[in-house]
């Protein structure tokens, strides 16, 4: 599928300030799952310095520094990418991963153990348990039924507010954004021995929509499959419909756009705009 957008996030500063570095992690990836064609990243004052990096997540970014005095910032991302796998479930699984917790060897475990450090909410302990038991312990068959159980038993919501629900408070209330259940996701799987992960993108949605935003999804690590999403507020298995800009064990390692500004009794407002347009 390909994906043509632009995205614009500005904020405007009750009186000038000092902006102090600003990382943006708005470039789609490159990698098995999707192919970046073009991509422009304009910003508003222009920075006194920029440069391209990887962050600690390999994920591509981009660091801005500034000069001066300054109202505002507005920061502008045009891409054109495109998604390649359209099966989800294009693999050939590993023995290790036959059963629940997956075996991993002693230095694959050790690359993935931010991925399976869990909160342990015993809330997450209880569902993975019970989904665990239900399925005779396949991992497949596991991710499967969570994702269909989040969809069916948490109503999604949009929530402008900054932050992350707890996975305990987004099942106590039966509700949450996309990042929420997202946390949920990971946790369950975190605790029942599969490496899981935060993943910030867009996706296709309805194409008459006219009011954007971003998305978040989980994805959980399968040996001989590797990384594969899965998106509990839609119940269903992340194939070509999902563009993914940031994949990272922790959701602030995938913001968007990440920074500080220095001034006394200032306030900021901020706004953003997506457009997306997809095609088959």
């Amino acid at each position: 599928m390909l994906f043509r957008g632009e995205h614009e996030t500005s904020y405007r500063y009750s009186r000038p300030v000092f902006l102090e570095p600003h990382l943006v992690r708005l470039t789609p990836l490159g990698n098995a799952s999707q192919r970046l064609d073009s991509f422009s990243l304009e910003v508003f004052p222009p920075p006194a310095g920029r440069c391209d990096i990887l962050d600690a997540s390999g994920n591509p970014a981009t660091r801005l520094w500034f000069d001066g005095l300054h109202e505002s910032l507005t920061v502008c991302t045009r891409f054109e990418a495109r998604t390649l796998r359209a099966n989800p479930f294009d693999y050939l699984l590993d023995p290790a991963a036959a059963h629940l917790p997956v075996q991993l060897p002693e230095h694959e475990r050790a690359a993935l153990w931010p991925y399976l450090a869990a909160q342990g909410c015993p809330a997450c302990g209880r569902l993975g348990m019970e989904l665990a038991a239900a399925c005779g312990g396949l991992p497949v068959d596991f991710l499967n039924r969570l994702t269909d159980w989040l969809y069916r038993n948490v109503r999604v919501e949009v929530r402008q507010a900054p932050g992350v629900w707890e996975p305990s408070r987004t099942l106590e209330l039966s509700r949450g954004a996309c990042r929420d259940v997202t946390l949920v996701f990971m946790e369950v799987c975190r605790q029942a021995g599969l490496p899981a992960r935060f993943v910030s993108g867009y996706q296709a949605g309805d194409a008459d929509q006219e009011e954007r935003d971003l998305h978040a999804w989980p994805e959980a690590y399968l040996p001989g499959a590797g990384w594969r999403g899965y998106d509990p507020t839609l119940g269903l298995a992340v194939a070509d419909a999902h563009l993914a800009l940031a994949a990272a064990h922790h959701p602030e390692l995938c913001m968007p756009l990440s920074g500080a500004f220095r001034g006394a009794g200032v306030t900021a407002a901020l706004s953003h705009r997506i457009r997306l347009e997809t095609e088959a």
